[in-house]
């Protein structure tokens, strides 16, 4: 047995699908007569109207062209066109039947026969929700069948696109459903699950081994600071040690001559400050140049770039 919408919930979903779609479309066109009300009113040229054959302009023909609507046809008008609008409420009942018949029939396999359902329309929140009961096929004792009976839990959710966010630019109203099969376990449910995560878990190990090449290869690239950050700080201390002999000569030749030097001073601290970790993170490139691993460590904890490891020795701008 195939699983089928009932009728009255058929229904029901196209009577309130023409329903909200009448009332979209009727605010519409109860727009549309006054905004063509208004532009007569004031003398301002009408535009016209472009749409998607959901509404009908009324109009009157004139000998002589209408400056303001820049034809012979003057609109008087507009009313909902009730024909294209029940053909676009059954196609879109139709696919939400469609959908909700996919989605029961993904909870049962051939072996299995559905036998009757709960299925309503709740007066609280007007969504269509019940239960479909199926067992076994086959001949078999009450207490087998009873073994094997399942119930498949069903729960509709309303959800709506108006205006130029819809489909057919007034109102689309699209239908999901909410399933869930209770009771036996449908046959071959288990081999289904385990090979899902076997597939799961083959993508993750691939995703995975991705991720540690790419490591690996930035890790290449890394190592490598060992010997450059050595070098550059050798450089950069030996730069500010210059500095730094200048300060003392400037400094000197101030006191000789009674000038104030605390100018000087405080640069030549902040300088011999920045010697000072310039000096740490040179003796650092000394150490991991003969046990690597230790930057490797540092390499894991996230600090993998030239940028981050200047960061992390607070030697920015030096």
């Amino acid at each position: 047995m195939t699983f089928t919408t009932p009728e009255h919930l058929k229904q029901h979903l196209l009577n309130q699908i023409t329903k909200g779609l009448i009332n979209q479309v009727q605010h519409k066109c109860d727009t549309l007569t006054r905004q063509l009300a208004h532009h007569k009113e004031e003398g301002i040229k009408w535009r016209g109207y472009y749409g998607t054959g959901f509404i009908i302009e009324t109009d009157v023909w004139h000998k002589e062209m209408q400056p303001l609507f820049r034809s012979h046809v003057e609109p008087l008008a507009f009313y909902p066109n009730f024909d294209r609008i029940i053909r676009s409420a059954k196609e879109q009942t139709n696919a939400t039947c469609k959908l909700l018949e996919e989605r029961v029939g993904q909870h049962y396999t051939e072996n299995e026969v559905l036998r009757t359902d709960s299925l309503r329309v709740n007066p609280n929140n007007n969504l269509i929700e019940g239960y479909v009961f199926g067992c076994k096929r086959g001949q078999m004792t009450d207490e087998e069948r009873e073994a094997t009976n399942f119930k498949i839990y069903v729960r509709m959710i309303w959800n709506y696109r108006y205006g130029e966010n819809s489909a057919n630019g007034h109102l689309t109203q699209y239908n999901q459903f909410r399933s869930e099969r209770q009771g036996a376990e449908m046959e071959g449910k288990a081999e289904t699950i385990r090979k899902e995560q076997e597939a799961k878990a083959e993508r993750q190990a691939k995703l995975q081994a991705e991720k540690d090449a790419i490591k690996e290869e930035k890790w290449g690239r890394f190592q490598v600071l060992a010997v450059q950050m050595e070098k550059w700080t050798d450089k950069k201390i030996k730069g500010l040690g210059k500095k730094i002999a200048e300060y003392d000569k400037t400094i000197h030749n101030l006191k000789h001559n009674n000038f104030d030097t605390a100018n000087e001073e405080h640069y030549k601290k902040v300088t011999a400050k920045d010697v000072e970790l310039l000096n740490t993170l040179r003796n650092d490139t000394r150490t991991w140049q003969n046990d690597i691993t230790k930057l490797r460590a540092i390499f894991d904890e996230g600090c993998d770039t030239r940028p981050k490891l200047v960061e992390r020795y607070k030697v920015w701008g030096v």
